[in-house]
């Protein structure tokens, strides 16, 4: 039997949950008053969020340390303040990636006035530190995603410190994902369907970490199963 890859699976069942009249939060690792012994950062990713929010209301997350924030919308828009930066709105079939500095205030708002929207709020260290907010903005097609991990942030680690795909697949359809950056971590979350990735089932909202792994073989088992995938370059000076 061949060995398996090291890694951990984190639960759907097991995230922290957060929430309100006017918002819900799951949280698969420690985040705001969410903390769990094994729910510890994975790398450079300390933050993975899926958030519901009501009509007009705004959250506010205030920054510890220097982070890139990944902003992926499910369902509506999600509108995004930090310090003197621009107000800037993302949909769905975008991605938004905000540099922010550490002690600055990230504000999300709902910006319908009666619908809610769901939205995934990733959070990565930053290998330096971050001057003034900035943010990069990466625009898709759903139709683009089908039996493939389509890059949507493939951009310098400099700039994005993480490679971001998403994809859509047909049940039993198979795909290798090879890590561009020796030493990086590989994290997949399912965000609908099932899926087998290097030998473990993962469910919808299950997430898998991996490391010390150069290429992933993963396969769908349902139809219109659908996974975001993070390789994560090690922080500078680990």
């Amino acid at each position: 039997m061949l060995p398996q890859t090291p890694g951990k699976i984190f639960l759907a069942d097991e995230r922290g949950v957060a929430e309100s009249d006017r918002f819900r939060r799951f949280s698969t690792f420690n985040f705001g008053p969410f903390a769990h012994p094994h729910k510890g950062p994975f790398g450079r990713l300390y933050g993975f969020n899926e958030e519901t929010l009501a009509g007009q209301h705004v959250l506010d997350f205030t920054v510890a340390e220097a982070s890139h924030v990944l902003v992926v919308p499910i369902t509506g828009a999600v509108t995004l303040r930090c310090a003197a930066a621009p107000e800037t709105t993302v949909s769905v079939e975008e991605l938004v990636v905000l540099a922010v500095p550490a002690g600055s205030v990230l504000h999300v708002q709902n910006p319908f006035s009666d619908a809610l929207v769901s939205f995934l709020h990733i959070w990565l260290l930053a290998d330096e530190p971050v001057a003034t907010p900035a943010a990069h903005r990466v625009a898709f097609r759903f139709e683009e995603l089908h039996n493939c991990l389509l890059p949507l942030a493939p951009t310098p680690v400099g700039t994005v410190p993480a490679r971001v795909s998403l994809g859509r697949f047909d049940g039993r359809c198979e795909a290798i994902y090879r890590l561009n950056i020796p030493g990086s971590g590989f994290f997949a979350f399912v965000l609908a369907g099932a899926f087998e990735v290097e030998g473990r089932l993962l469910h919808a909202k299950d997430g898998l970490a991996l490391w010390h792994v150069a290429d992933v073989e993963l396969e769908a088992l349902s139809n219109d199963a659908l996974m975001l995938v993070l390789e994560l370059p090690a922080l500078a000076g680990a």
